[in-house]
């Protein structure tokens, strides 16, 4: 019904987050029907030497001198008239994002990173084209905001309430949750060939620790060292960083209780048998978490959207926050050993996590644009 359609999903590699759930999204309209969708990182596209120095300096934001200056940044920007930020921003990518329009042609934009040239190019006549965001953390940053954005889909009132105090009609933010992929609304069984095919025993606890990607692995000798005795195994994941896998593969190839991995296609079959998952607070490593039921211990959230996530997730009892490796090693062994602790990870959780996040958005955008296939089809 819908396969005449033409859908443009803007997003930015600034973290995995944006451009998993911008996949995720893709992958749920062409499920619908819907076989024009394409997938474009923005600033990436416009801006490539600038785009890689961002890059640059988000690893670094994650350092001991660079969190100082992004929250300064971030919370600095959030005191700033939203108009001003909109007008500033909105320009931003406007040149490539004429030429995707002239290469795609849309009917429908959709963002899933702070990108407001779609929306400002709506108030000319030759591209307007409706524009919605799906906000990808617990909280909401201005940045986001602007008046030409046709629909906000986010993750929880909190962030629907924040919106509204920065001047969105309540009416144009729907409380979907955070799309994740597929799979996890319908989770593998925990079974032991699932174990057995990471090299894990399935008589034991299983701890993963990840943050890799960014070199963000807390004190793996602490932590060892405290859990030694106990009848854990530790999965160290390293993402896409792979001068780390090398280090650690050289450091821990000896030791039969850790296990050791990179950027993993299949890291629902990996998480389907974790009994503990020790992180930082990225909204979509959370969200995929929630709809496991794992137990989360978030590792130093940097200011901004982290400590923002982790205070939310800890807020409704479905996280802890560690800041030294000795108290993960004391979280990691509480949450194992204490029920009663897990059944509080878990309502929190209840609260918190909603199925189905994807298809909830793609079924309310399709219904509001029902006319523009209905249209074209009669051509």
């Amino acid at each position: 019904m819908h396969n005449t359609m033409r859908i443009l999903i803007l997003t930015a590699h600034y973290g995995e987050g944006h451009v998993q759930t911008a996949q995720t999204l893709a992958d749920t309209f062409i499920e619908k029907g819907v076989q024009n969708v394409h997938v474009c990182d923005l600033y990436g596209e416009a801006y490539p030497a600038v785009h890689s120095f961002a890059q640059t300096l988000l690893k670094k934001s994650f350092s001991k001198l660079g969190a100082p200056l992004y929250k300064v940044f971030y919370y600095g920007t959030d005191k700033l008239s939203t108009k001003g930020l909109s007008y500033f921003y909105q320009h931003l990518g406007k040149k490539r994002l004429i030429e995707l329009f002239q290469m795609y042609r849309p009917d429908i934009i959709i963002t899933t990173f702070p990108m407001h040239a779609g929306a400002y190019l709506r108030s000319r006549p030759a591209f307007n084209i409706p524009t919605y965001t799906v906000i990808t953390d617990y909280c909401a940053h201005p940045l986001w905001t602007h008046p030409l954005i046709e629909q906000y889909y986010v993750a929880s009132q909190q962030v629907k309430s924040t919106l509204t105090k920065f001047g969105v009609n309540d009416k144009q933010i729907s409380v979907t949750g955070i799309p994740i992929r597929k799979g996890f609304n319908t989770p593998p069984a925990r079974s032991p060939g699932t174990f057995h095919k990471f090299g894990l025993d399935p008589s034991k606890k299983t701890v993963v620790i990840a943050g890799g990607g960014l070199g963000l692995l807390p004190d793996i000798n602490v932590i060892y060292k405290e859990l030694n005795s106990c009848k854990i195994q530790i999965v160290l994941m390293t993402g896409r960083n792979s001068d780390l896998m090398n280090h650690l593969s050289a450091v821990y190839n000896s030791y039969d209780n850790i296990k050791i991995f990179g950027y993993l296609e299949n890291i629902l079959e990996l998480m389907s048998v974790t009994d503990c998952l020790v992180t930082k607070p990225g909204a979509i490593t959370l969200t995929e978490a929630a709809s496991l039921n794992i137990p989360v211990i978030l590792v130093n959230p940097n200011p901004g959207q982290e400590a923002e996530n982790a205070q939310f997730f800890t807020s409704k009892g479905a996280a802890i926050i560690a800041k030294k490796s000795d108290s993960i090693s004391s979280y990691i062994s509480s949450i194992l050993s204490d029920e009663v602790l897990r059944q509080q990870f878990s309502n929190g959780y209840q609260s918190i996590y909603k199925r189905e996040a994807a298809l909830k958005i793609a079924d309310d955008i399709l219904d509001r644009n029902s006319h523009i296939h209905q249209h074209i089809g009669a051509n």
